[in-house]
């Protein structure tokens, strides 16, 4: 029986972004828990293929990983896979733009020690999150690539079964090739939404291209606060040969580009003090505040209290106010030491605010586990929700776990850029706030000066596809 070997590491960095993650972070699988994380074996064992699984880890996003941490998990993942040489097939899921420190793409240094183990026969599938800043020289160490096609994202077991697919049909016989084309352009990944135009369109081509001899196409949006050469869009396509996928690249790289200057954001947009003031001025509805600036989901700290400090100048107007998953392990260690009903001290930018405990809760990990404690303080009457550890509320369910309901405020912020869309029938109002930090969106103030150039929008320029400039 053919052996396919299993494994994840799924990390995204964030350039600009203090928090740097350490073992703790990450939510790891050994054995048959990585198939509760990585929805595949079945694939393979109707294959009559043996699945085994190595190692899995994957942390919500942050600063540069560290290479001391990188060899630590490449050694777990590379360890397991040197117990069987003779595997036929490897399957790897990545985000992407894990930046290691001193090394660079961590998926190209990955990928570059299988194959000193594994050679260049034995076929490699990874899949790639939709933000992936994707090397070049990856390329030459995979034969498949399967990316994300939903930003937000609701596709990413769809896509690891894809590519556990491609794999099969690789192992028993079918020839696959992929290239790779870079495209010139970044955009905030809140601007480039799959549900709207044009990436609409454009997601529905992609899919209509695959068949016969056509396995996979791939437009990746990058992932832009990640100031390093490999940073740029890009597309993929998985075909039956070099010729014709390297000719169907051409042409998604063709119509990614001419589309550069349609992305924008699709909800009302300003400054902190702006959004704030308008979001209390709604009369009808519930009201959503996106702090994009401190985006926990693009690897922002989650630690900043702009928007609580704006609604603090303000009268709340009577309005019941939640602001969701502000990172302070500090306060949550000292309220833990109390009880609801007690007193809390809580540092602000002009001195400190005193808060009152409501309740305590707990928070959910990237890969959906329960990593550790929150509480709810009551803070010149809104409700705020202090984590211990950096979490993303993208859903009911991580209010839920933090004993608070959504549906019980007039106004709820919470940090990340676009609403997730399991956050979205909750919502009547979204303001998309311009805010400052780690992950601000304007891409003019972020200081990148080792991506490539010339890039839109940050220089204005023309390609002649005619030539071929693809």
């Amino acid at each position: 029986m053919k052996k396919v070997l299993i494994a994840s590491f799924q990390y995204e960095a964030c350039g600009l972004s203090k928090i740097f993650p350490t073992e703790a972070d990450f939510e790891v699988a050994e054995g048959q828990r990585v198939f509760e994380k990585l929805p595949v074996k079945d694939i393979f064992e109707e294959a009559h293929i043996e699945p085994i699984p190595t190692f899995y880890a994957n942390a919500l996003p942050g600063g540069m990983l560290t290479k001391a941490l990188f060899e630590e998990f490449a050694k777990k993942i590379l360890s397991r896979m040197q117990e069987y040489p003779m595997a036929d097939g490897i399957l790897l899921c990545c985000h992407g733009s894990c930046e290691v420190e001193q090394i660079g793409s961590g998926e190209l240094e990955l990928l570059r020690r299988i194959r000193e183990i594994f050679g260049k026969t034995v076929p490699v599938a990874v899949s790639f999150d939709l933000h992936a800043n994707i090397d070049v020289r990856i390329i030459d160490l995979i034969d498949i690539v399967c990316g994300y096609k939903t930003a937000p994202h609701t596709d990413q077991a769809t896509t690891q079964r894809a590519a556990a697919k491609l794999l099969v049909k690789a192992l028993e016989g079918q020839p696959m090739k992929t290239c790779i084309v870079k495209v010139p352009m970044l955009a905030s990944g809140d601007a480039m939404l799959t549900a709207e135009e044009p990436l609409k369109s454009l997601i529905e081509e992609t899919r209509q291209a695959e068949k016969d001899d056509v396995f996979r196409v791939n437009l990746f949006f990058s992932h832009m606060w990640v100031d390093a050469p490999n940073t740029c869009a890009s597309v993929t396509v998985t075909a039956s040969d070099e010729e014709k996928a390297r000719s169907v690249a051409k042409v998604f790289a063709r119509k990614f580009w001419e589309t550069r200057r349609e992305y924008r954001f699709l909800v009302a947009t300003g400054s902190v003090e702006e959004c704030v003031r308008k979001s209390l001025q709604e009369s009808a509805g519930r009201v959503f505040l996106t702090d994009s600036g401190d985006n926990t989901t693009a690897g922002a700290e989650g630690n900043r209290l702009d928007i609580l400090e704006a609604f603090l100048s303000e009268d709340i107007r009577q309005k019941k106010i939640c602001i969701s998953g502000i990172t302070s392990k500090k306060i949550v260690s000292e309220c833990l030491q109390k009880r609801a009903g007690d007193k809390v001290t809580i540092p602000m930018s002009g001195g400190t605010r005193e808060g009152l405990i409501l309740r305590f809760g707990k928070i959910l990990g990237w890969a959906k586990d329960i990593v550790g404690d929150s509480v709810s303080v009551n803070v010149g009457g809104i409700c705020v929700i202090f984590t211990e550890k950096r979490s993303a509320f993208i859903s009911e369910e991580n209010f839920r776990l933090a004993k608070e309901d959504i549906k019980d405020y007039d106004i709820v912020v919470v940090k990340q850029g676009y609403l997730f869309s399991e956050l979205t029938p909750f919502c009547d109002k979204q303001y998309f706030v311009m805010s400052d930090g780690a992950s601000c969106v304007d891409i003019r103030r972020l200081g990148l000066k080792r991506i490539p150039r010339p890039m839109f929008p940050l220089d204005d320029f023309e390609i002649d596809i005619n030539k071929g400039d693809f």
